[in-house]
């Protein structure tokens, strides 16, 4: 294989070819702009790797002629090359000139100094000789300048590859050059570098594609959880957390008021009343950026997300402006998306408060029946969601909790007032009745679709761990967590309340009950928890 690179090479192939000085520089001139095109506008570039074809031609001239003004012309190329990086795309240009310039130095001081060692070898077989050593260094600067050091394995076989393609080429390029001279050479140019760019041109749509599929896969998984939201404050944080990948920026939403103010500013935490004067810049149309927009000395940039206006974001910190590099179509996208999860979301707030509102109105008139249990319901909703906050119950299982607990008494509906009034002990069968409450709640709940979990805790809420609760005898795990918590709950308000069977205890004895059958009745967990919120509560008011 070396004797038969000799024989194509041989000595000079320039001479071989017997070009004048000015030939020469023109076929260097021509290698070298090939060199800074495709150097200039790889085929394929990333923060791990890149692919170009620059190596073909820079070995191409050093294989022609070794001596000078050869150096000149690579480095030159390298040059040229950064500055269309620079003005075209404006990334990776660093790691091309360190790599660039690597080659060009060991390209041209290293056959010399091999040929001090071995005398009387050609240049251009000194060149493939220095070629192991120069891909070693080259490795080496990538492994530097990628990110993660770990891909060292990835980046050693695409850069192996990218020499093993560059080689035949450049050799190519000098039998080209042998046999046609500067047209030869003008070939070659023209081959490479088309290809370069058609090769460009695939990979820019092939990334482009994917970007593409990433950021609607992206937003479809945003608008999963943006949807989950239980209120508008969670929402903003689900789309803050999507949205910013450093800490520092933020996002509001300007909603317009139907009261007495002008707009509401909602943030992931609060939300305020404002009037149209404290809002300074145009309002964007929906899909439209305004920069420098201004909200109660919140400084941003806005985007529409409604036809009217009545719905804007407002993007503050170092990435305020993240959206304006979307794609138009993308963007399009993202904007409905946003509108319509928010109105969804509003939507579903609202449809939630009218329930809740109909779940107290039931729950109270429930309670109404036993004239010593008015509030109970909403007492025992209040205290089950105090122990749910305490014990980190989820947001979603929190809003099961407080309906649960509102209606938990629902089914003592359908008990006859003068049994659930009755003074003195129960009979048999009405204590029966009594305990049917529980199955006639659930049975009632049971009729309304998405509550199912809801139905199951009132069905349950008179169970007990040891198996001596209501009506089924569950025990230990099969009685749901937050059932457990809204027995504690009405356990407490029961013996605290004055009942038409129970004189009126305090909470310290109601306390007292609760530790005595902890961890037989009633979850050791919740009602230590109990007992803390109570400490917590005694402290504040001392």
């Amino acid at each position: 294989m070396i004797a038969y690179i000799s024989d194509i090479f041989g000595n000079s192939v320039l001479e071989a070819v017997a070009l004048t000085s000015q030939e020469s520089l023109i076929l260097l001139t021509i290698l070298a702009i090939g060199s800074a095109l495709t150097g200039g506008l790889p085929i394929l570039s990333s923060p791990l790797f890149e692919f170009s074809l620059n190596k073909a031609f820079i070995l191409s001239l050093f294989f022609l002629r070794s001596q000078d003004p050869t150096v000149y012309f690579a480095f030159a190329s390298i040059l040229a090359g950064i500055m269309l990086r620079r003005t075209v795309s404006g990334r990776e240009f660093w790691r091309y000139v360190t790599t660039g310039i690597t080659m060009v130095v060991f390209l041209n001081y290293g056959p010399a100094l091999y040929q001090k060692f071995q005398p009387g070898v050609q240049d251009q077989i000194a060149i493939i000789t220095v070629i192991p050593i120069m891909i070693f260094f080259e490795i080496i600067i990538n492994t530097v300048y990628t990110r993660k050091g770990s891909h060292i394995n990835i980046l050693s076989g695409i850069i192996l590859i990218s020499y093993i393609a560059a080689i035949p080429l450049s050799i190519m390029i000098v039998i080209m050059v042998i046999h046609q001279g500067i047209l030869g050479a003008a070939l070659a140019f023209a081959g490479l570098t088309g290809f370069s760019f058609i090769g460009r041109s695939i990979n820019r749509k092939h990334q482009w594609n994917t970007q593409r599929i990433m950021e609607i896969s992206r937003q479809d998984r945003m608008a999963i959880r943006l949807m989950g939201s239980s209120s508008y404050e969670e929402f903003l944080g689900v789309l803050q957390n999507s949205l910013f990948e450093t800490e520092g920026s933020s996002i509001r939403a300007l909603t317009r008021s139907s009261g007495s103010y002008d707009w509401v500013l909602w943030s992931t935490d609060e939300q305020q009343s404002l009037q149209e004067s404290s809002i300074i810049g145009t309002l964007p149309a929906k899909g439209r950026f305004t920069r420098d927009f201004t909200v109660k000395s919140i400084s941003g940039t806005a985007l529409g997300l409604s036809d009217n206006g009545d719905l804007i974001i407002v993007l503050s910190g170092p990435e305020q402006n993240i959206l304006q590099s979307i794609s138009s179509g993308l963007l399009e996208n993202l904007v409905l998306l946003l509108g319509n999860t928010w109105e969804a979301v509003g939507h579903s707030l609202r449809s939630e408060r009218s329930f809740l509102a109909a779940a107290v109105t039931l729950a109270r008139l429930a309670d109404s029946k036993d004239n010593y249990t008015h509030g109970h319901s909403l007492r025992v909703a209040g205290l089950s969601c105090s122990l749910g906050r305490y014990l980190h119950i989820s947001t979603e299982n929190m809003q099961i909790l407080r309906v649960a607990a509102i209606l938990h008494d629902i089914g003592k509906l359908v008990i006859p007032a003068a049994i659930l009034t009755k003074r003195g002990l129960l009979t048999r069968k009405e204590r029966g009745i009594v305990e049917a409450h529980p199955v006639e709640g659930a049975r009632i709940v049971s009729g309304l679709s998405g509550y199912e979990e809801v139905a199951r805790i009132i069905k349950s809420h008179h169970e007990r761990l040891d198996g001596t609760g209501y009506p089924d005898g569950l025990c230990n795990v099969d009685i749901p967590f937050m059932t457990r918590i809204i027995a504690v709950a009405d356990t407490f308000d029961a013996i605290t309340s004055d009942r038409s069977y129970r004189s009126i205890s305090g909470s310290d004895n109601a306390l007292e009950v609760l530790r005595e059958e902890k961890g037989s009745k009633f979850d050791s967990r919740i009602v230590s928890a109990l007992e803390a919120i109570l400490s917590d509560e005694s402290a504040g008011m001392a």
